[in-house]
């Protein structure tokens, strides 16, 4: 990836907070033309440094799923049967975050269900079956206090 420079990390900064700026409302706010705004974006996205364009829909609009925090820890297997439990874990649709981990969990996962009963499904299928599993604790979140996918970009904020 190319380096990226200080209104390169001013445009990530506003991007990620709204995606759907234009140009123009872009430029106004950094201070170049729309079209070198829309250059740089390209050169962002092509370069991997903006991975995906996404929108984040709110609870209610899902239906108010169940949330859960789920800590692995793995039992002592080859690399191949833990590579191959990380693979279906985050090929699964229930699993918004896999992080691999230092301490006494390898692995967490945040994870939402429509129900206890997916839920479930989910907990059985993926790591209570699985022979790489040696534990896993899970943790019901009652709210969501903050929810965001931004870094935080220093003072690139403009």
């Amino acid at each position: 990836m190319q380096q990226l420079d200080k209104l390169d990390m001013q445009l990530l900064a506003l991007v990620q907070q709204n995606n759907l700026l234009t140009a123009d409302q872009l430029a106004e706010r950094i201070g170049l033309s729309p079209s070198a705004i829309a250059r740089r974006l390209r050169r962002l996205r092509t370069s991997g440094a903006i991975v995906a364009d996404v929108s984040l829909v709110s609870e209610q609009a899902a239906g108010d799923p169940l949330t859960a925090v789920v800590h692995i820890q793995l039992d002592r297997h080859t690399p191949q049967e833990d590579d191959r439990l990380r693979r279906r874990l985050v090929a699964s649709p229930n699993v918004q975050l896999c992080l691999n981990l230092a301490g006494s969990f390898d692995i967490l996962l945040l994870v939402v269900a429509r129900n206890m009963r997916e839920y479930n499904d989910f907990a059985d299928a993926a790591l209570e079956d699985n022979p790489a599993v040696r534990r896993f604790e899970t943790t019901f979140v009652k709210r969501r206090v903050k929810a965001t996918l931004a870094f935080p970009l220093g003072d690139s904020e403009p």
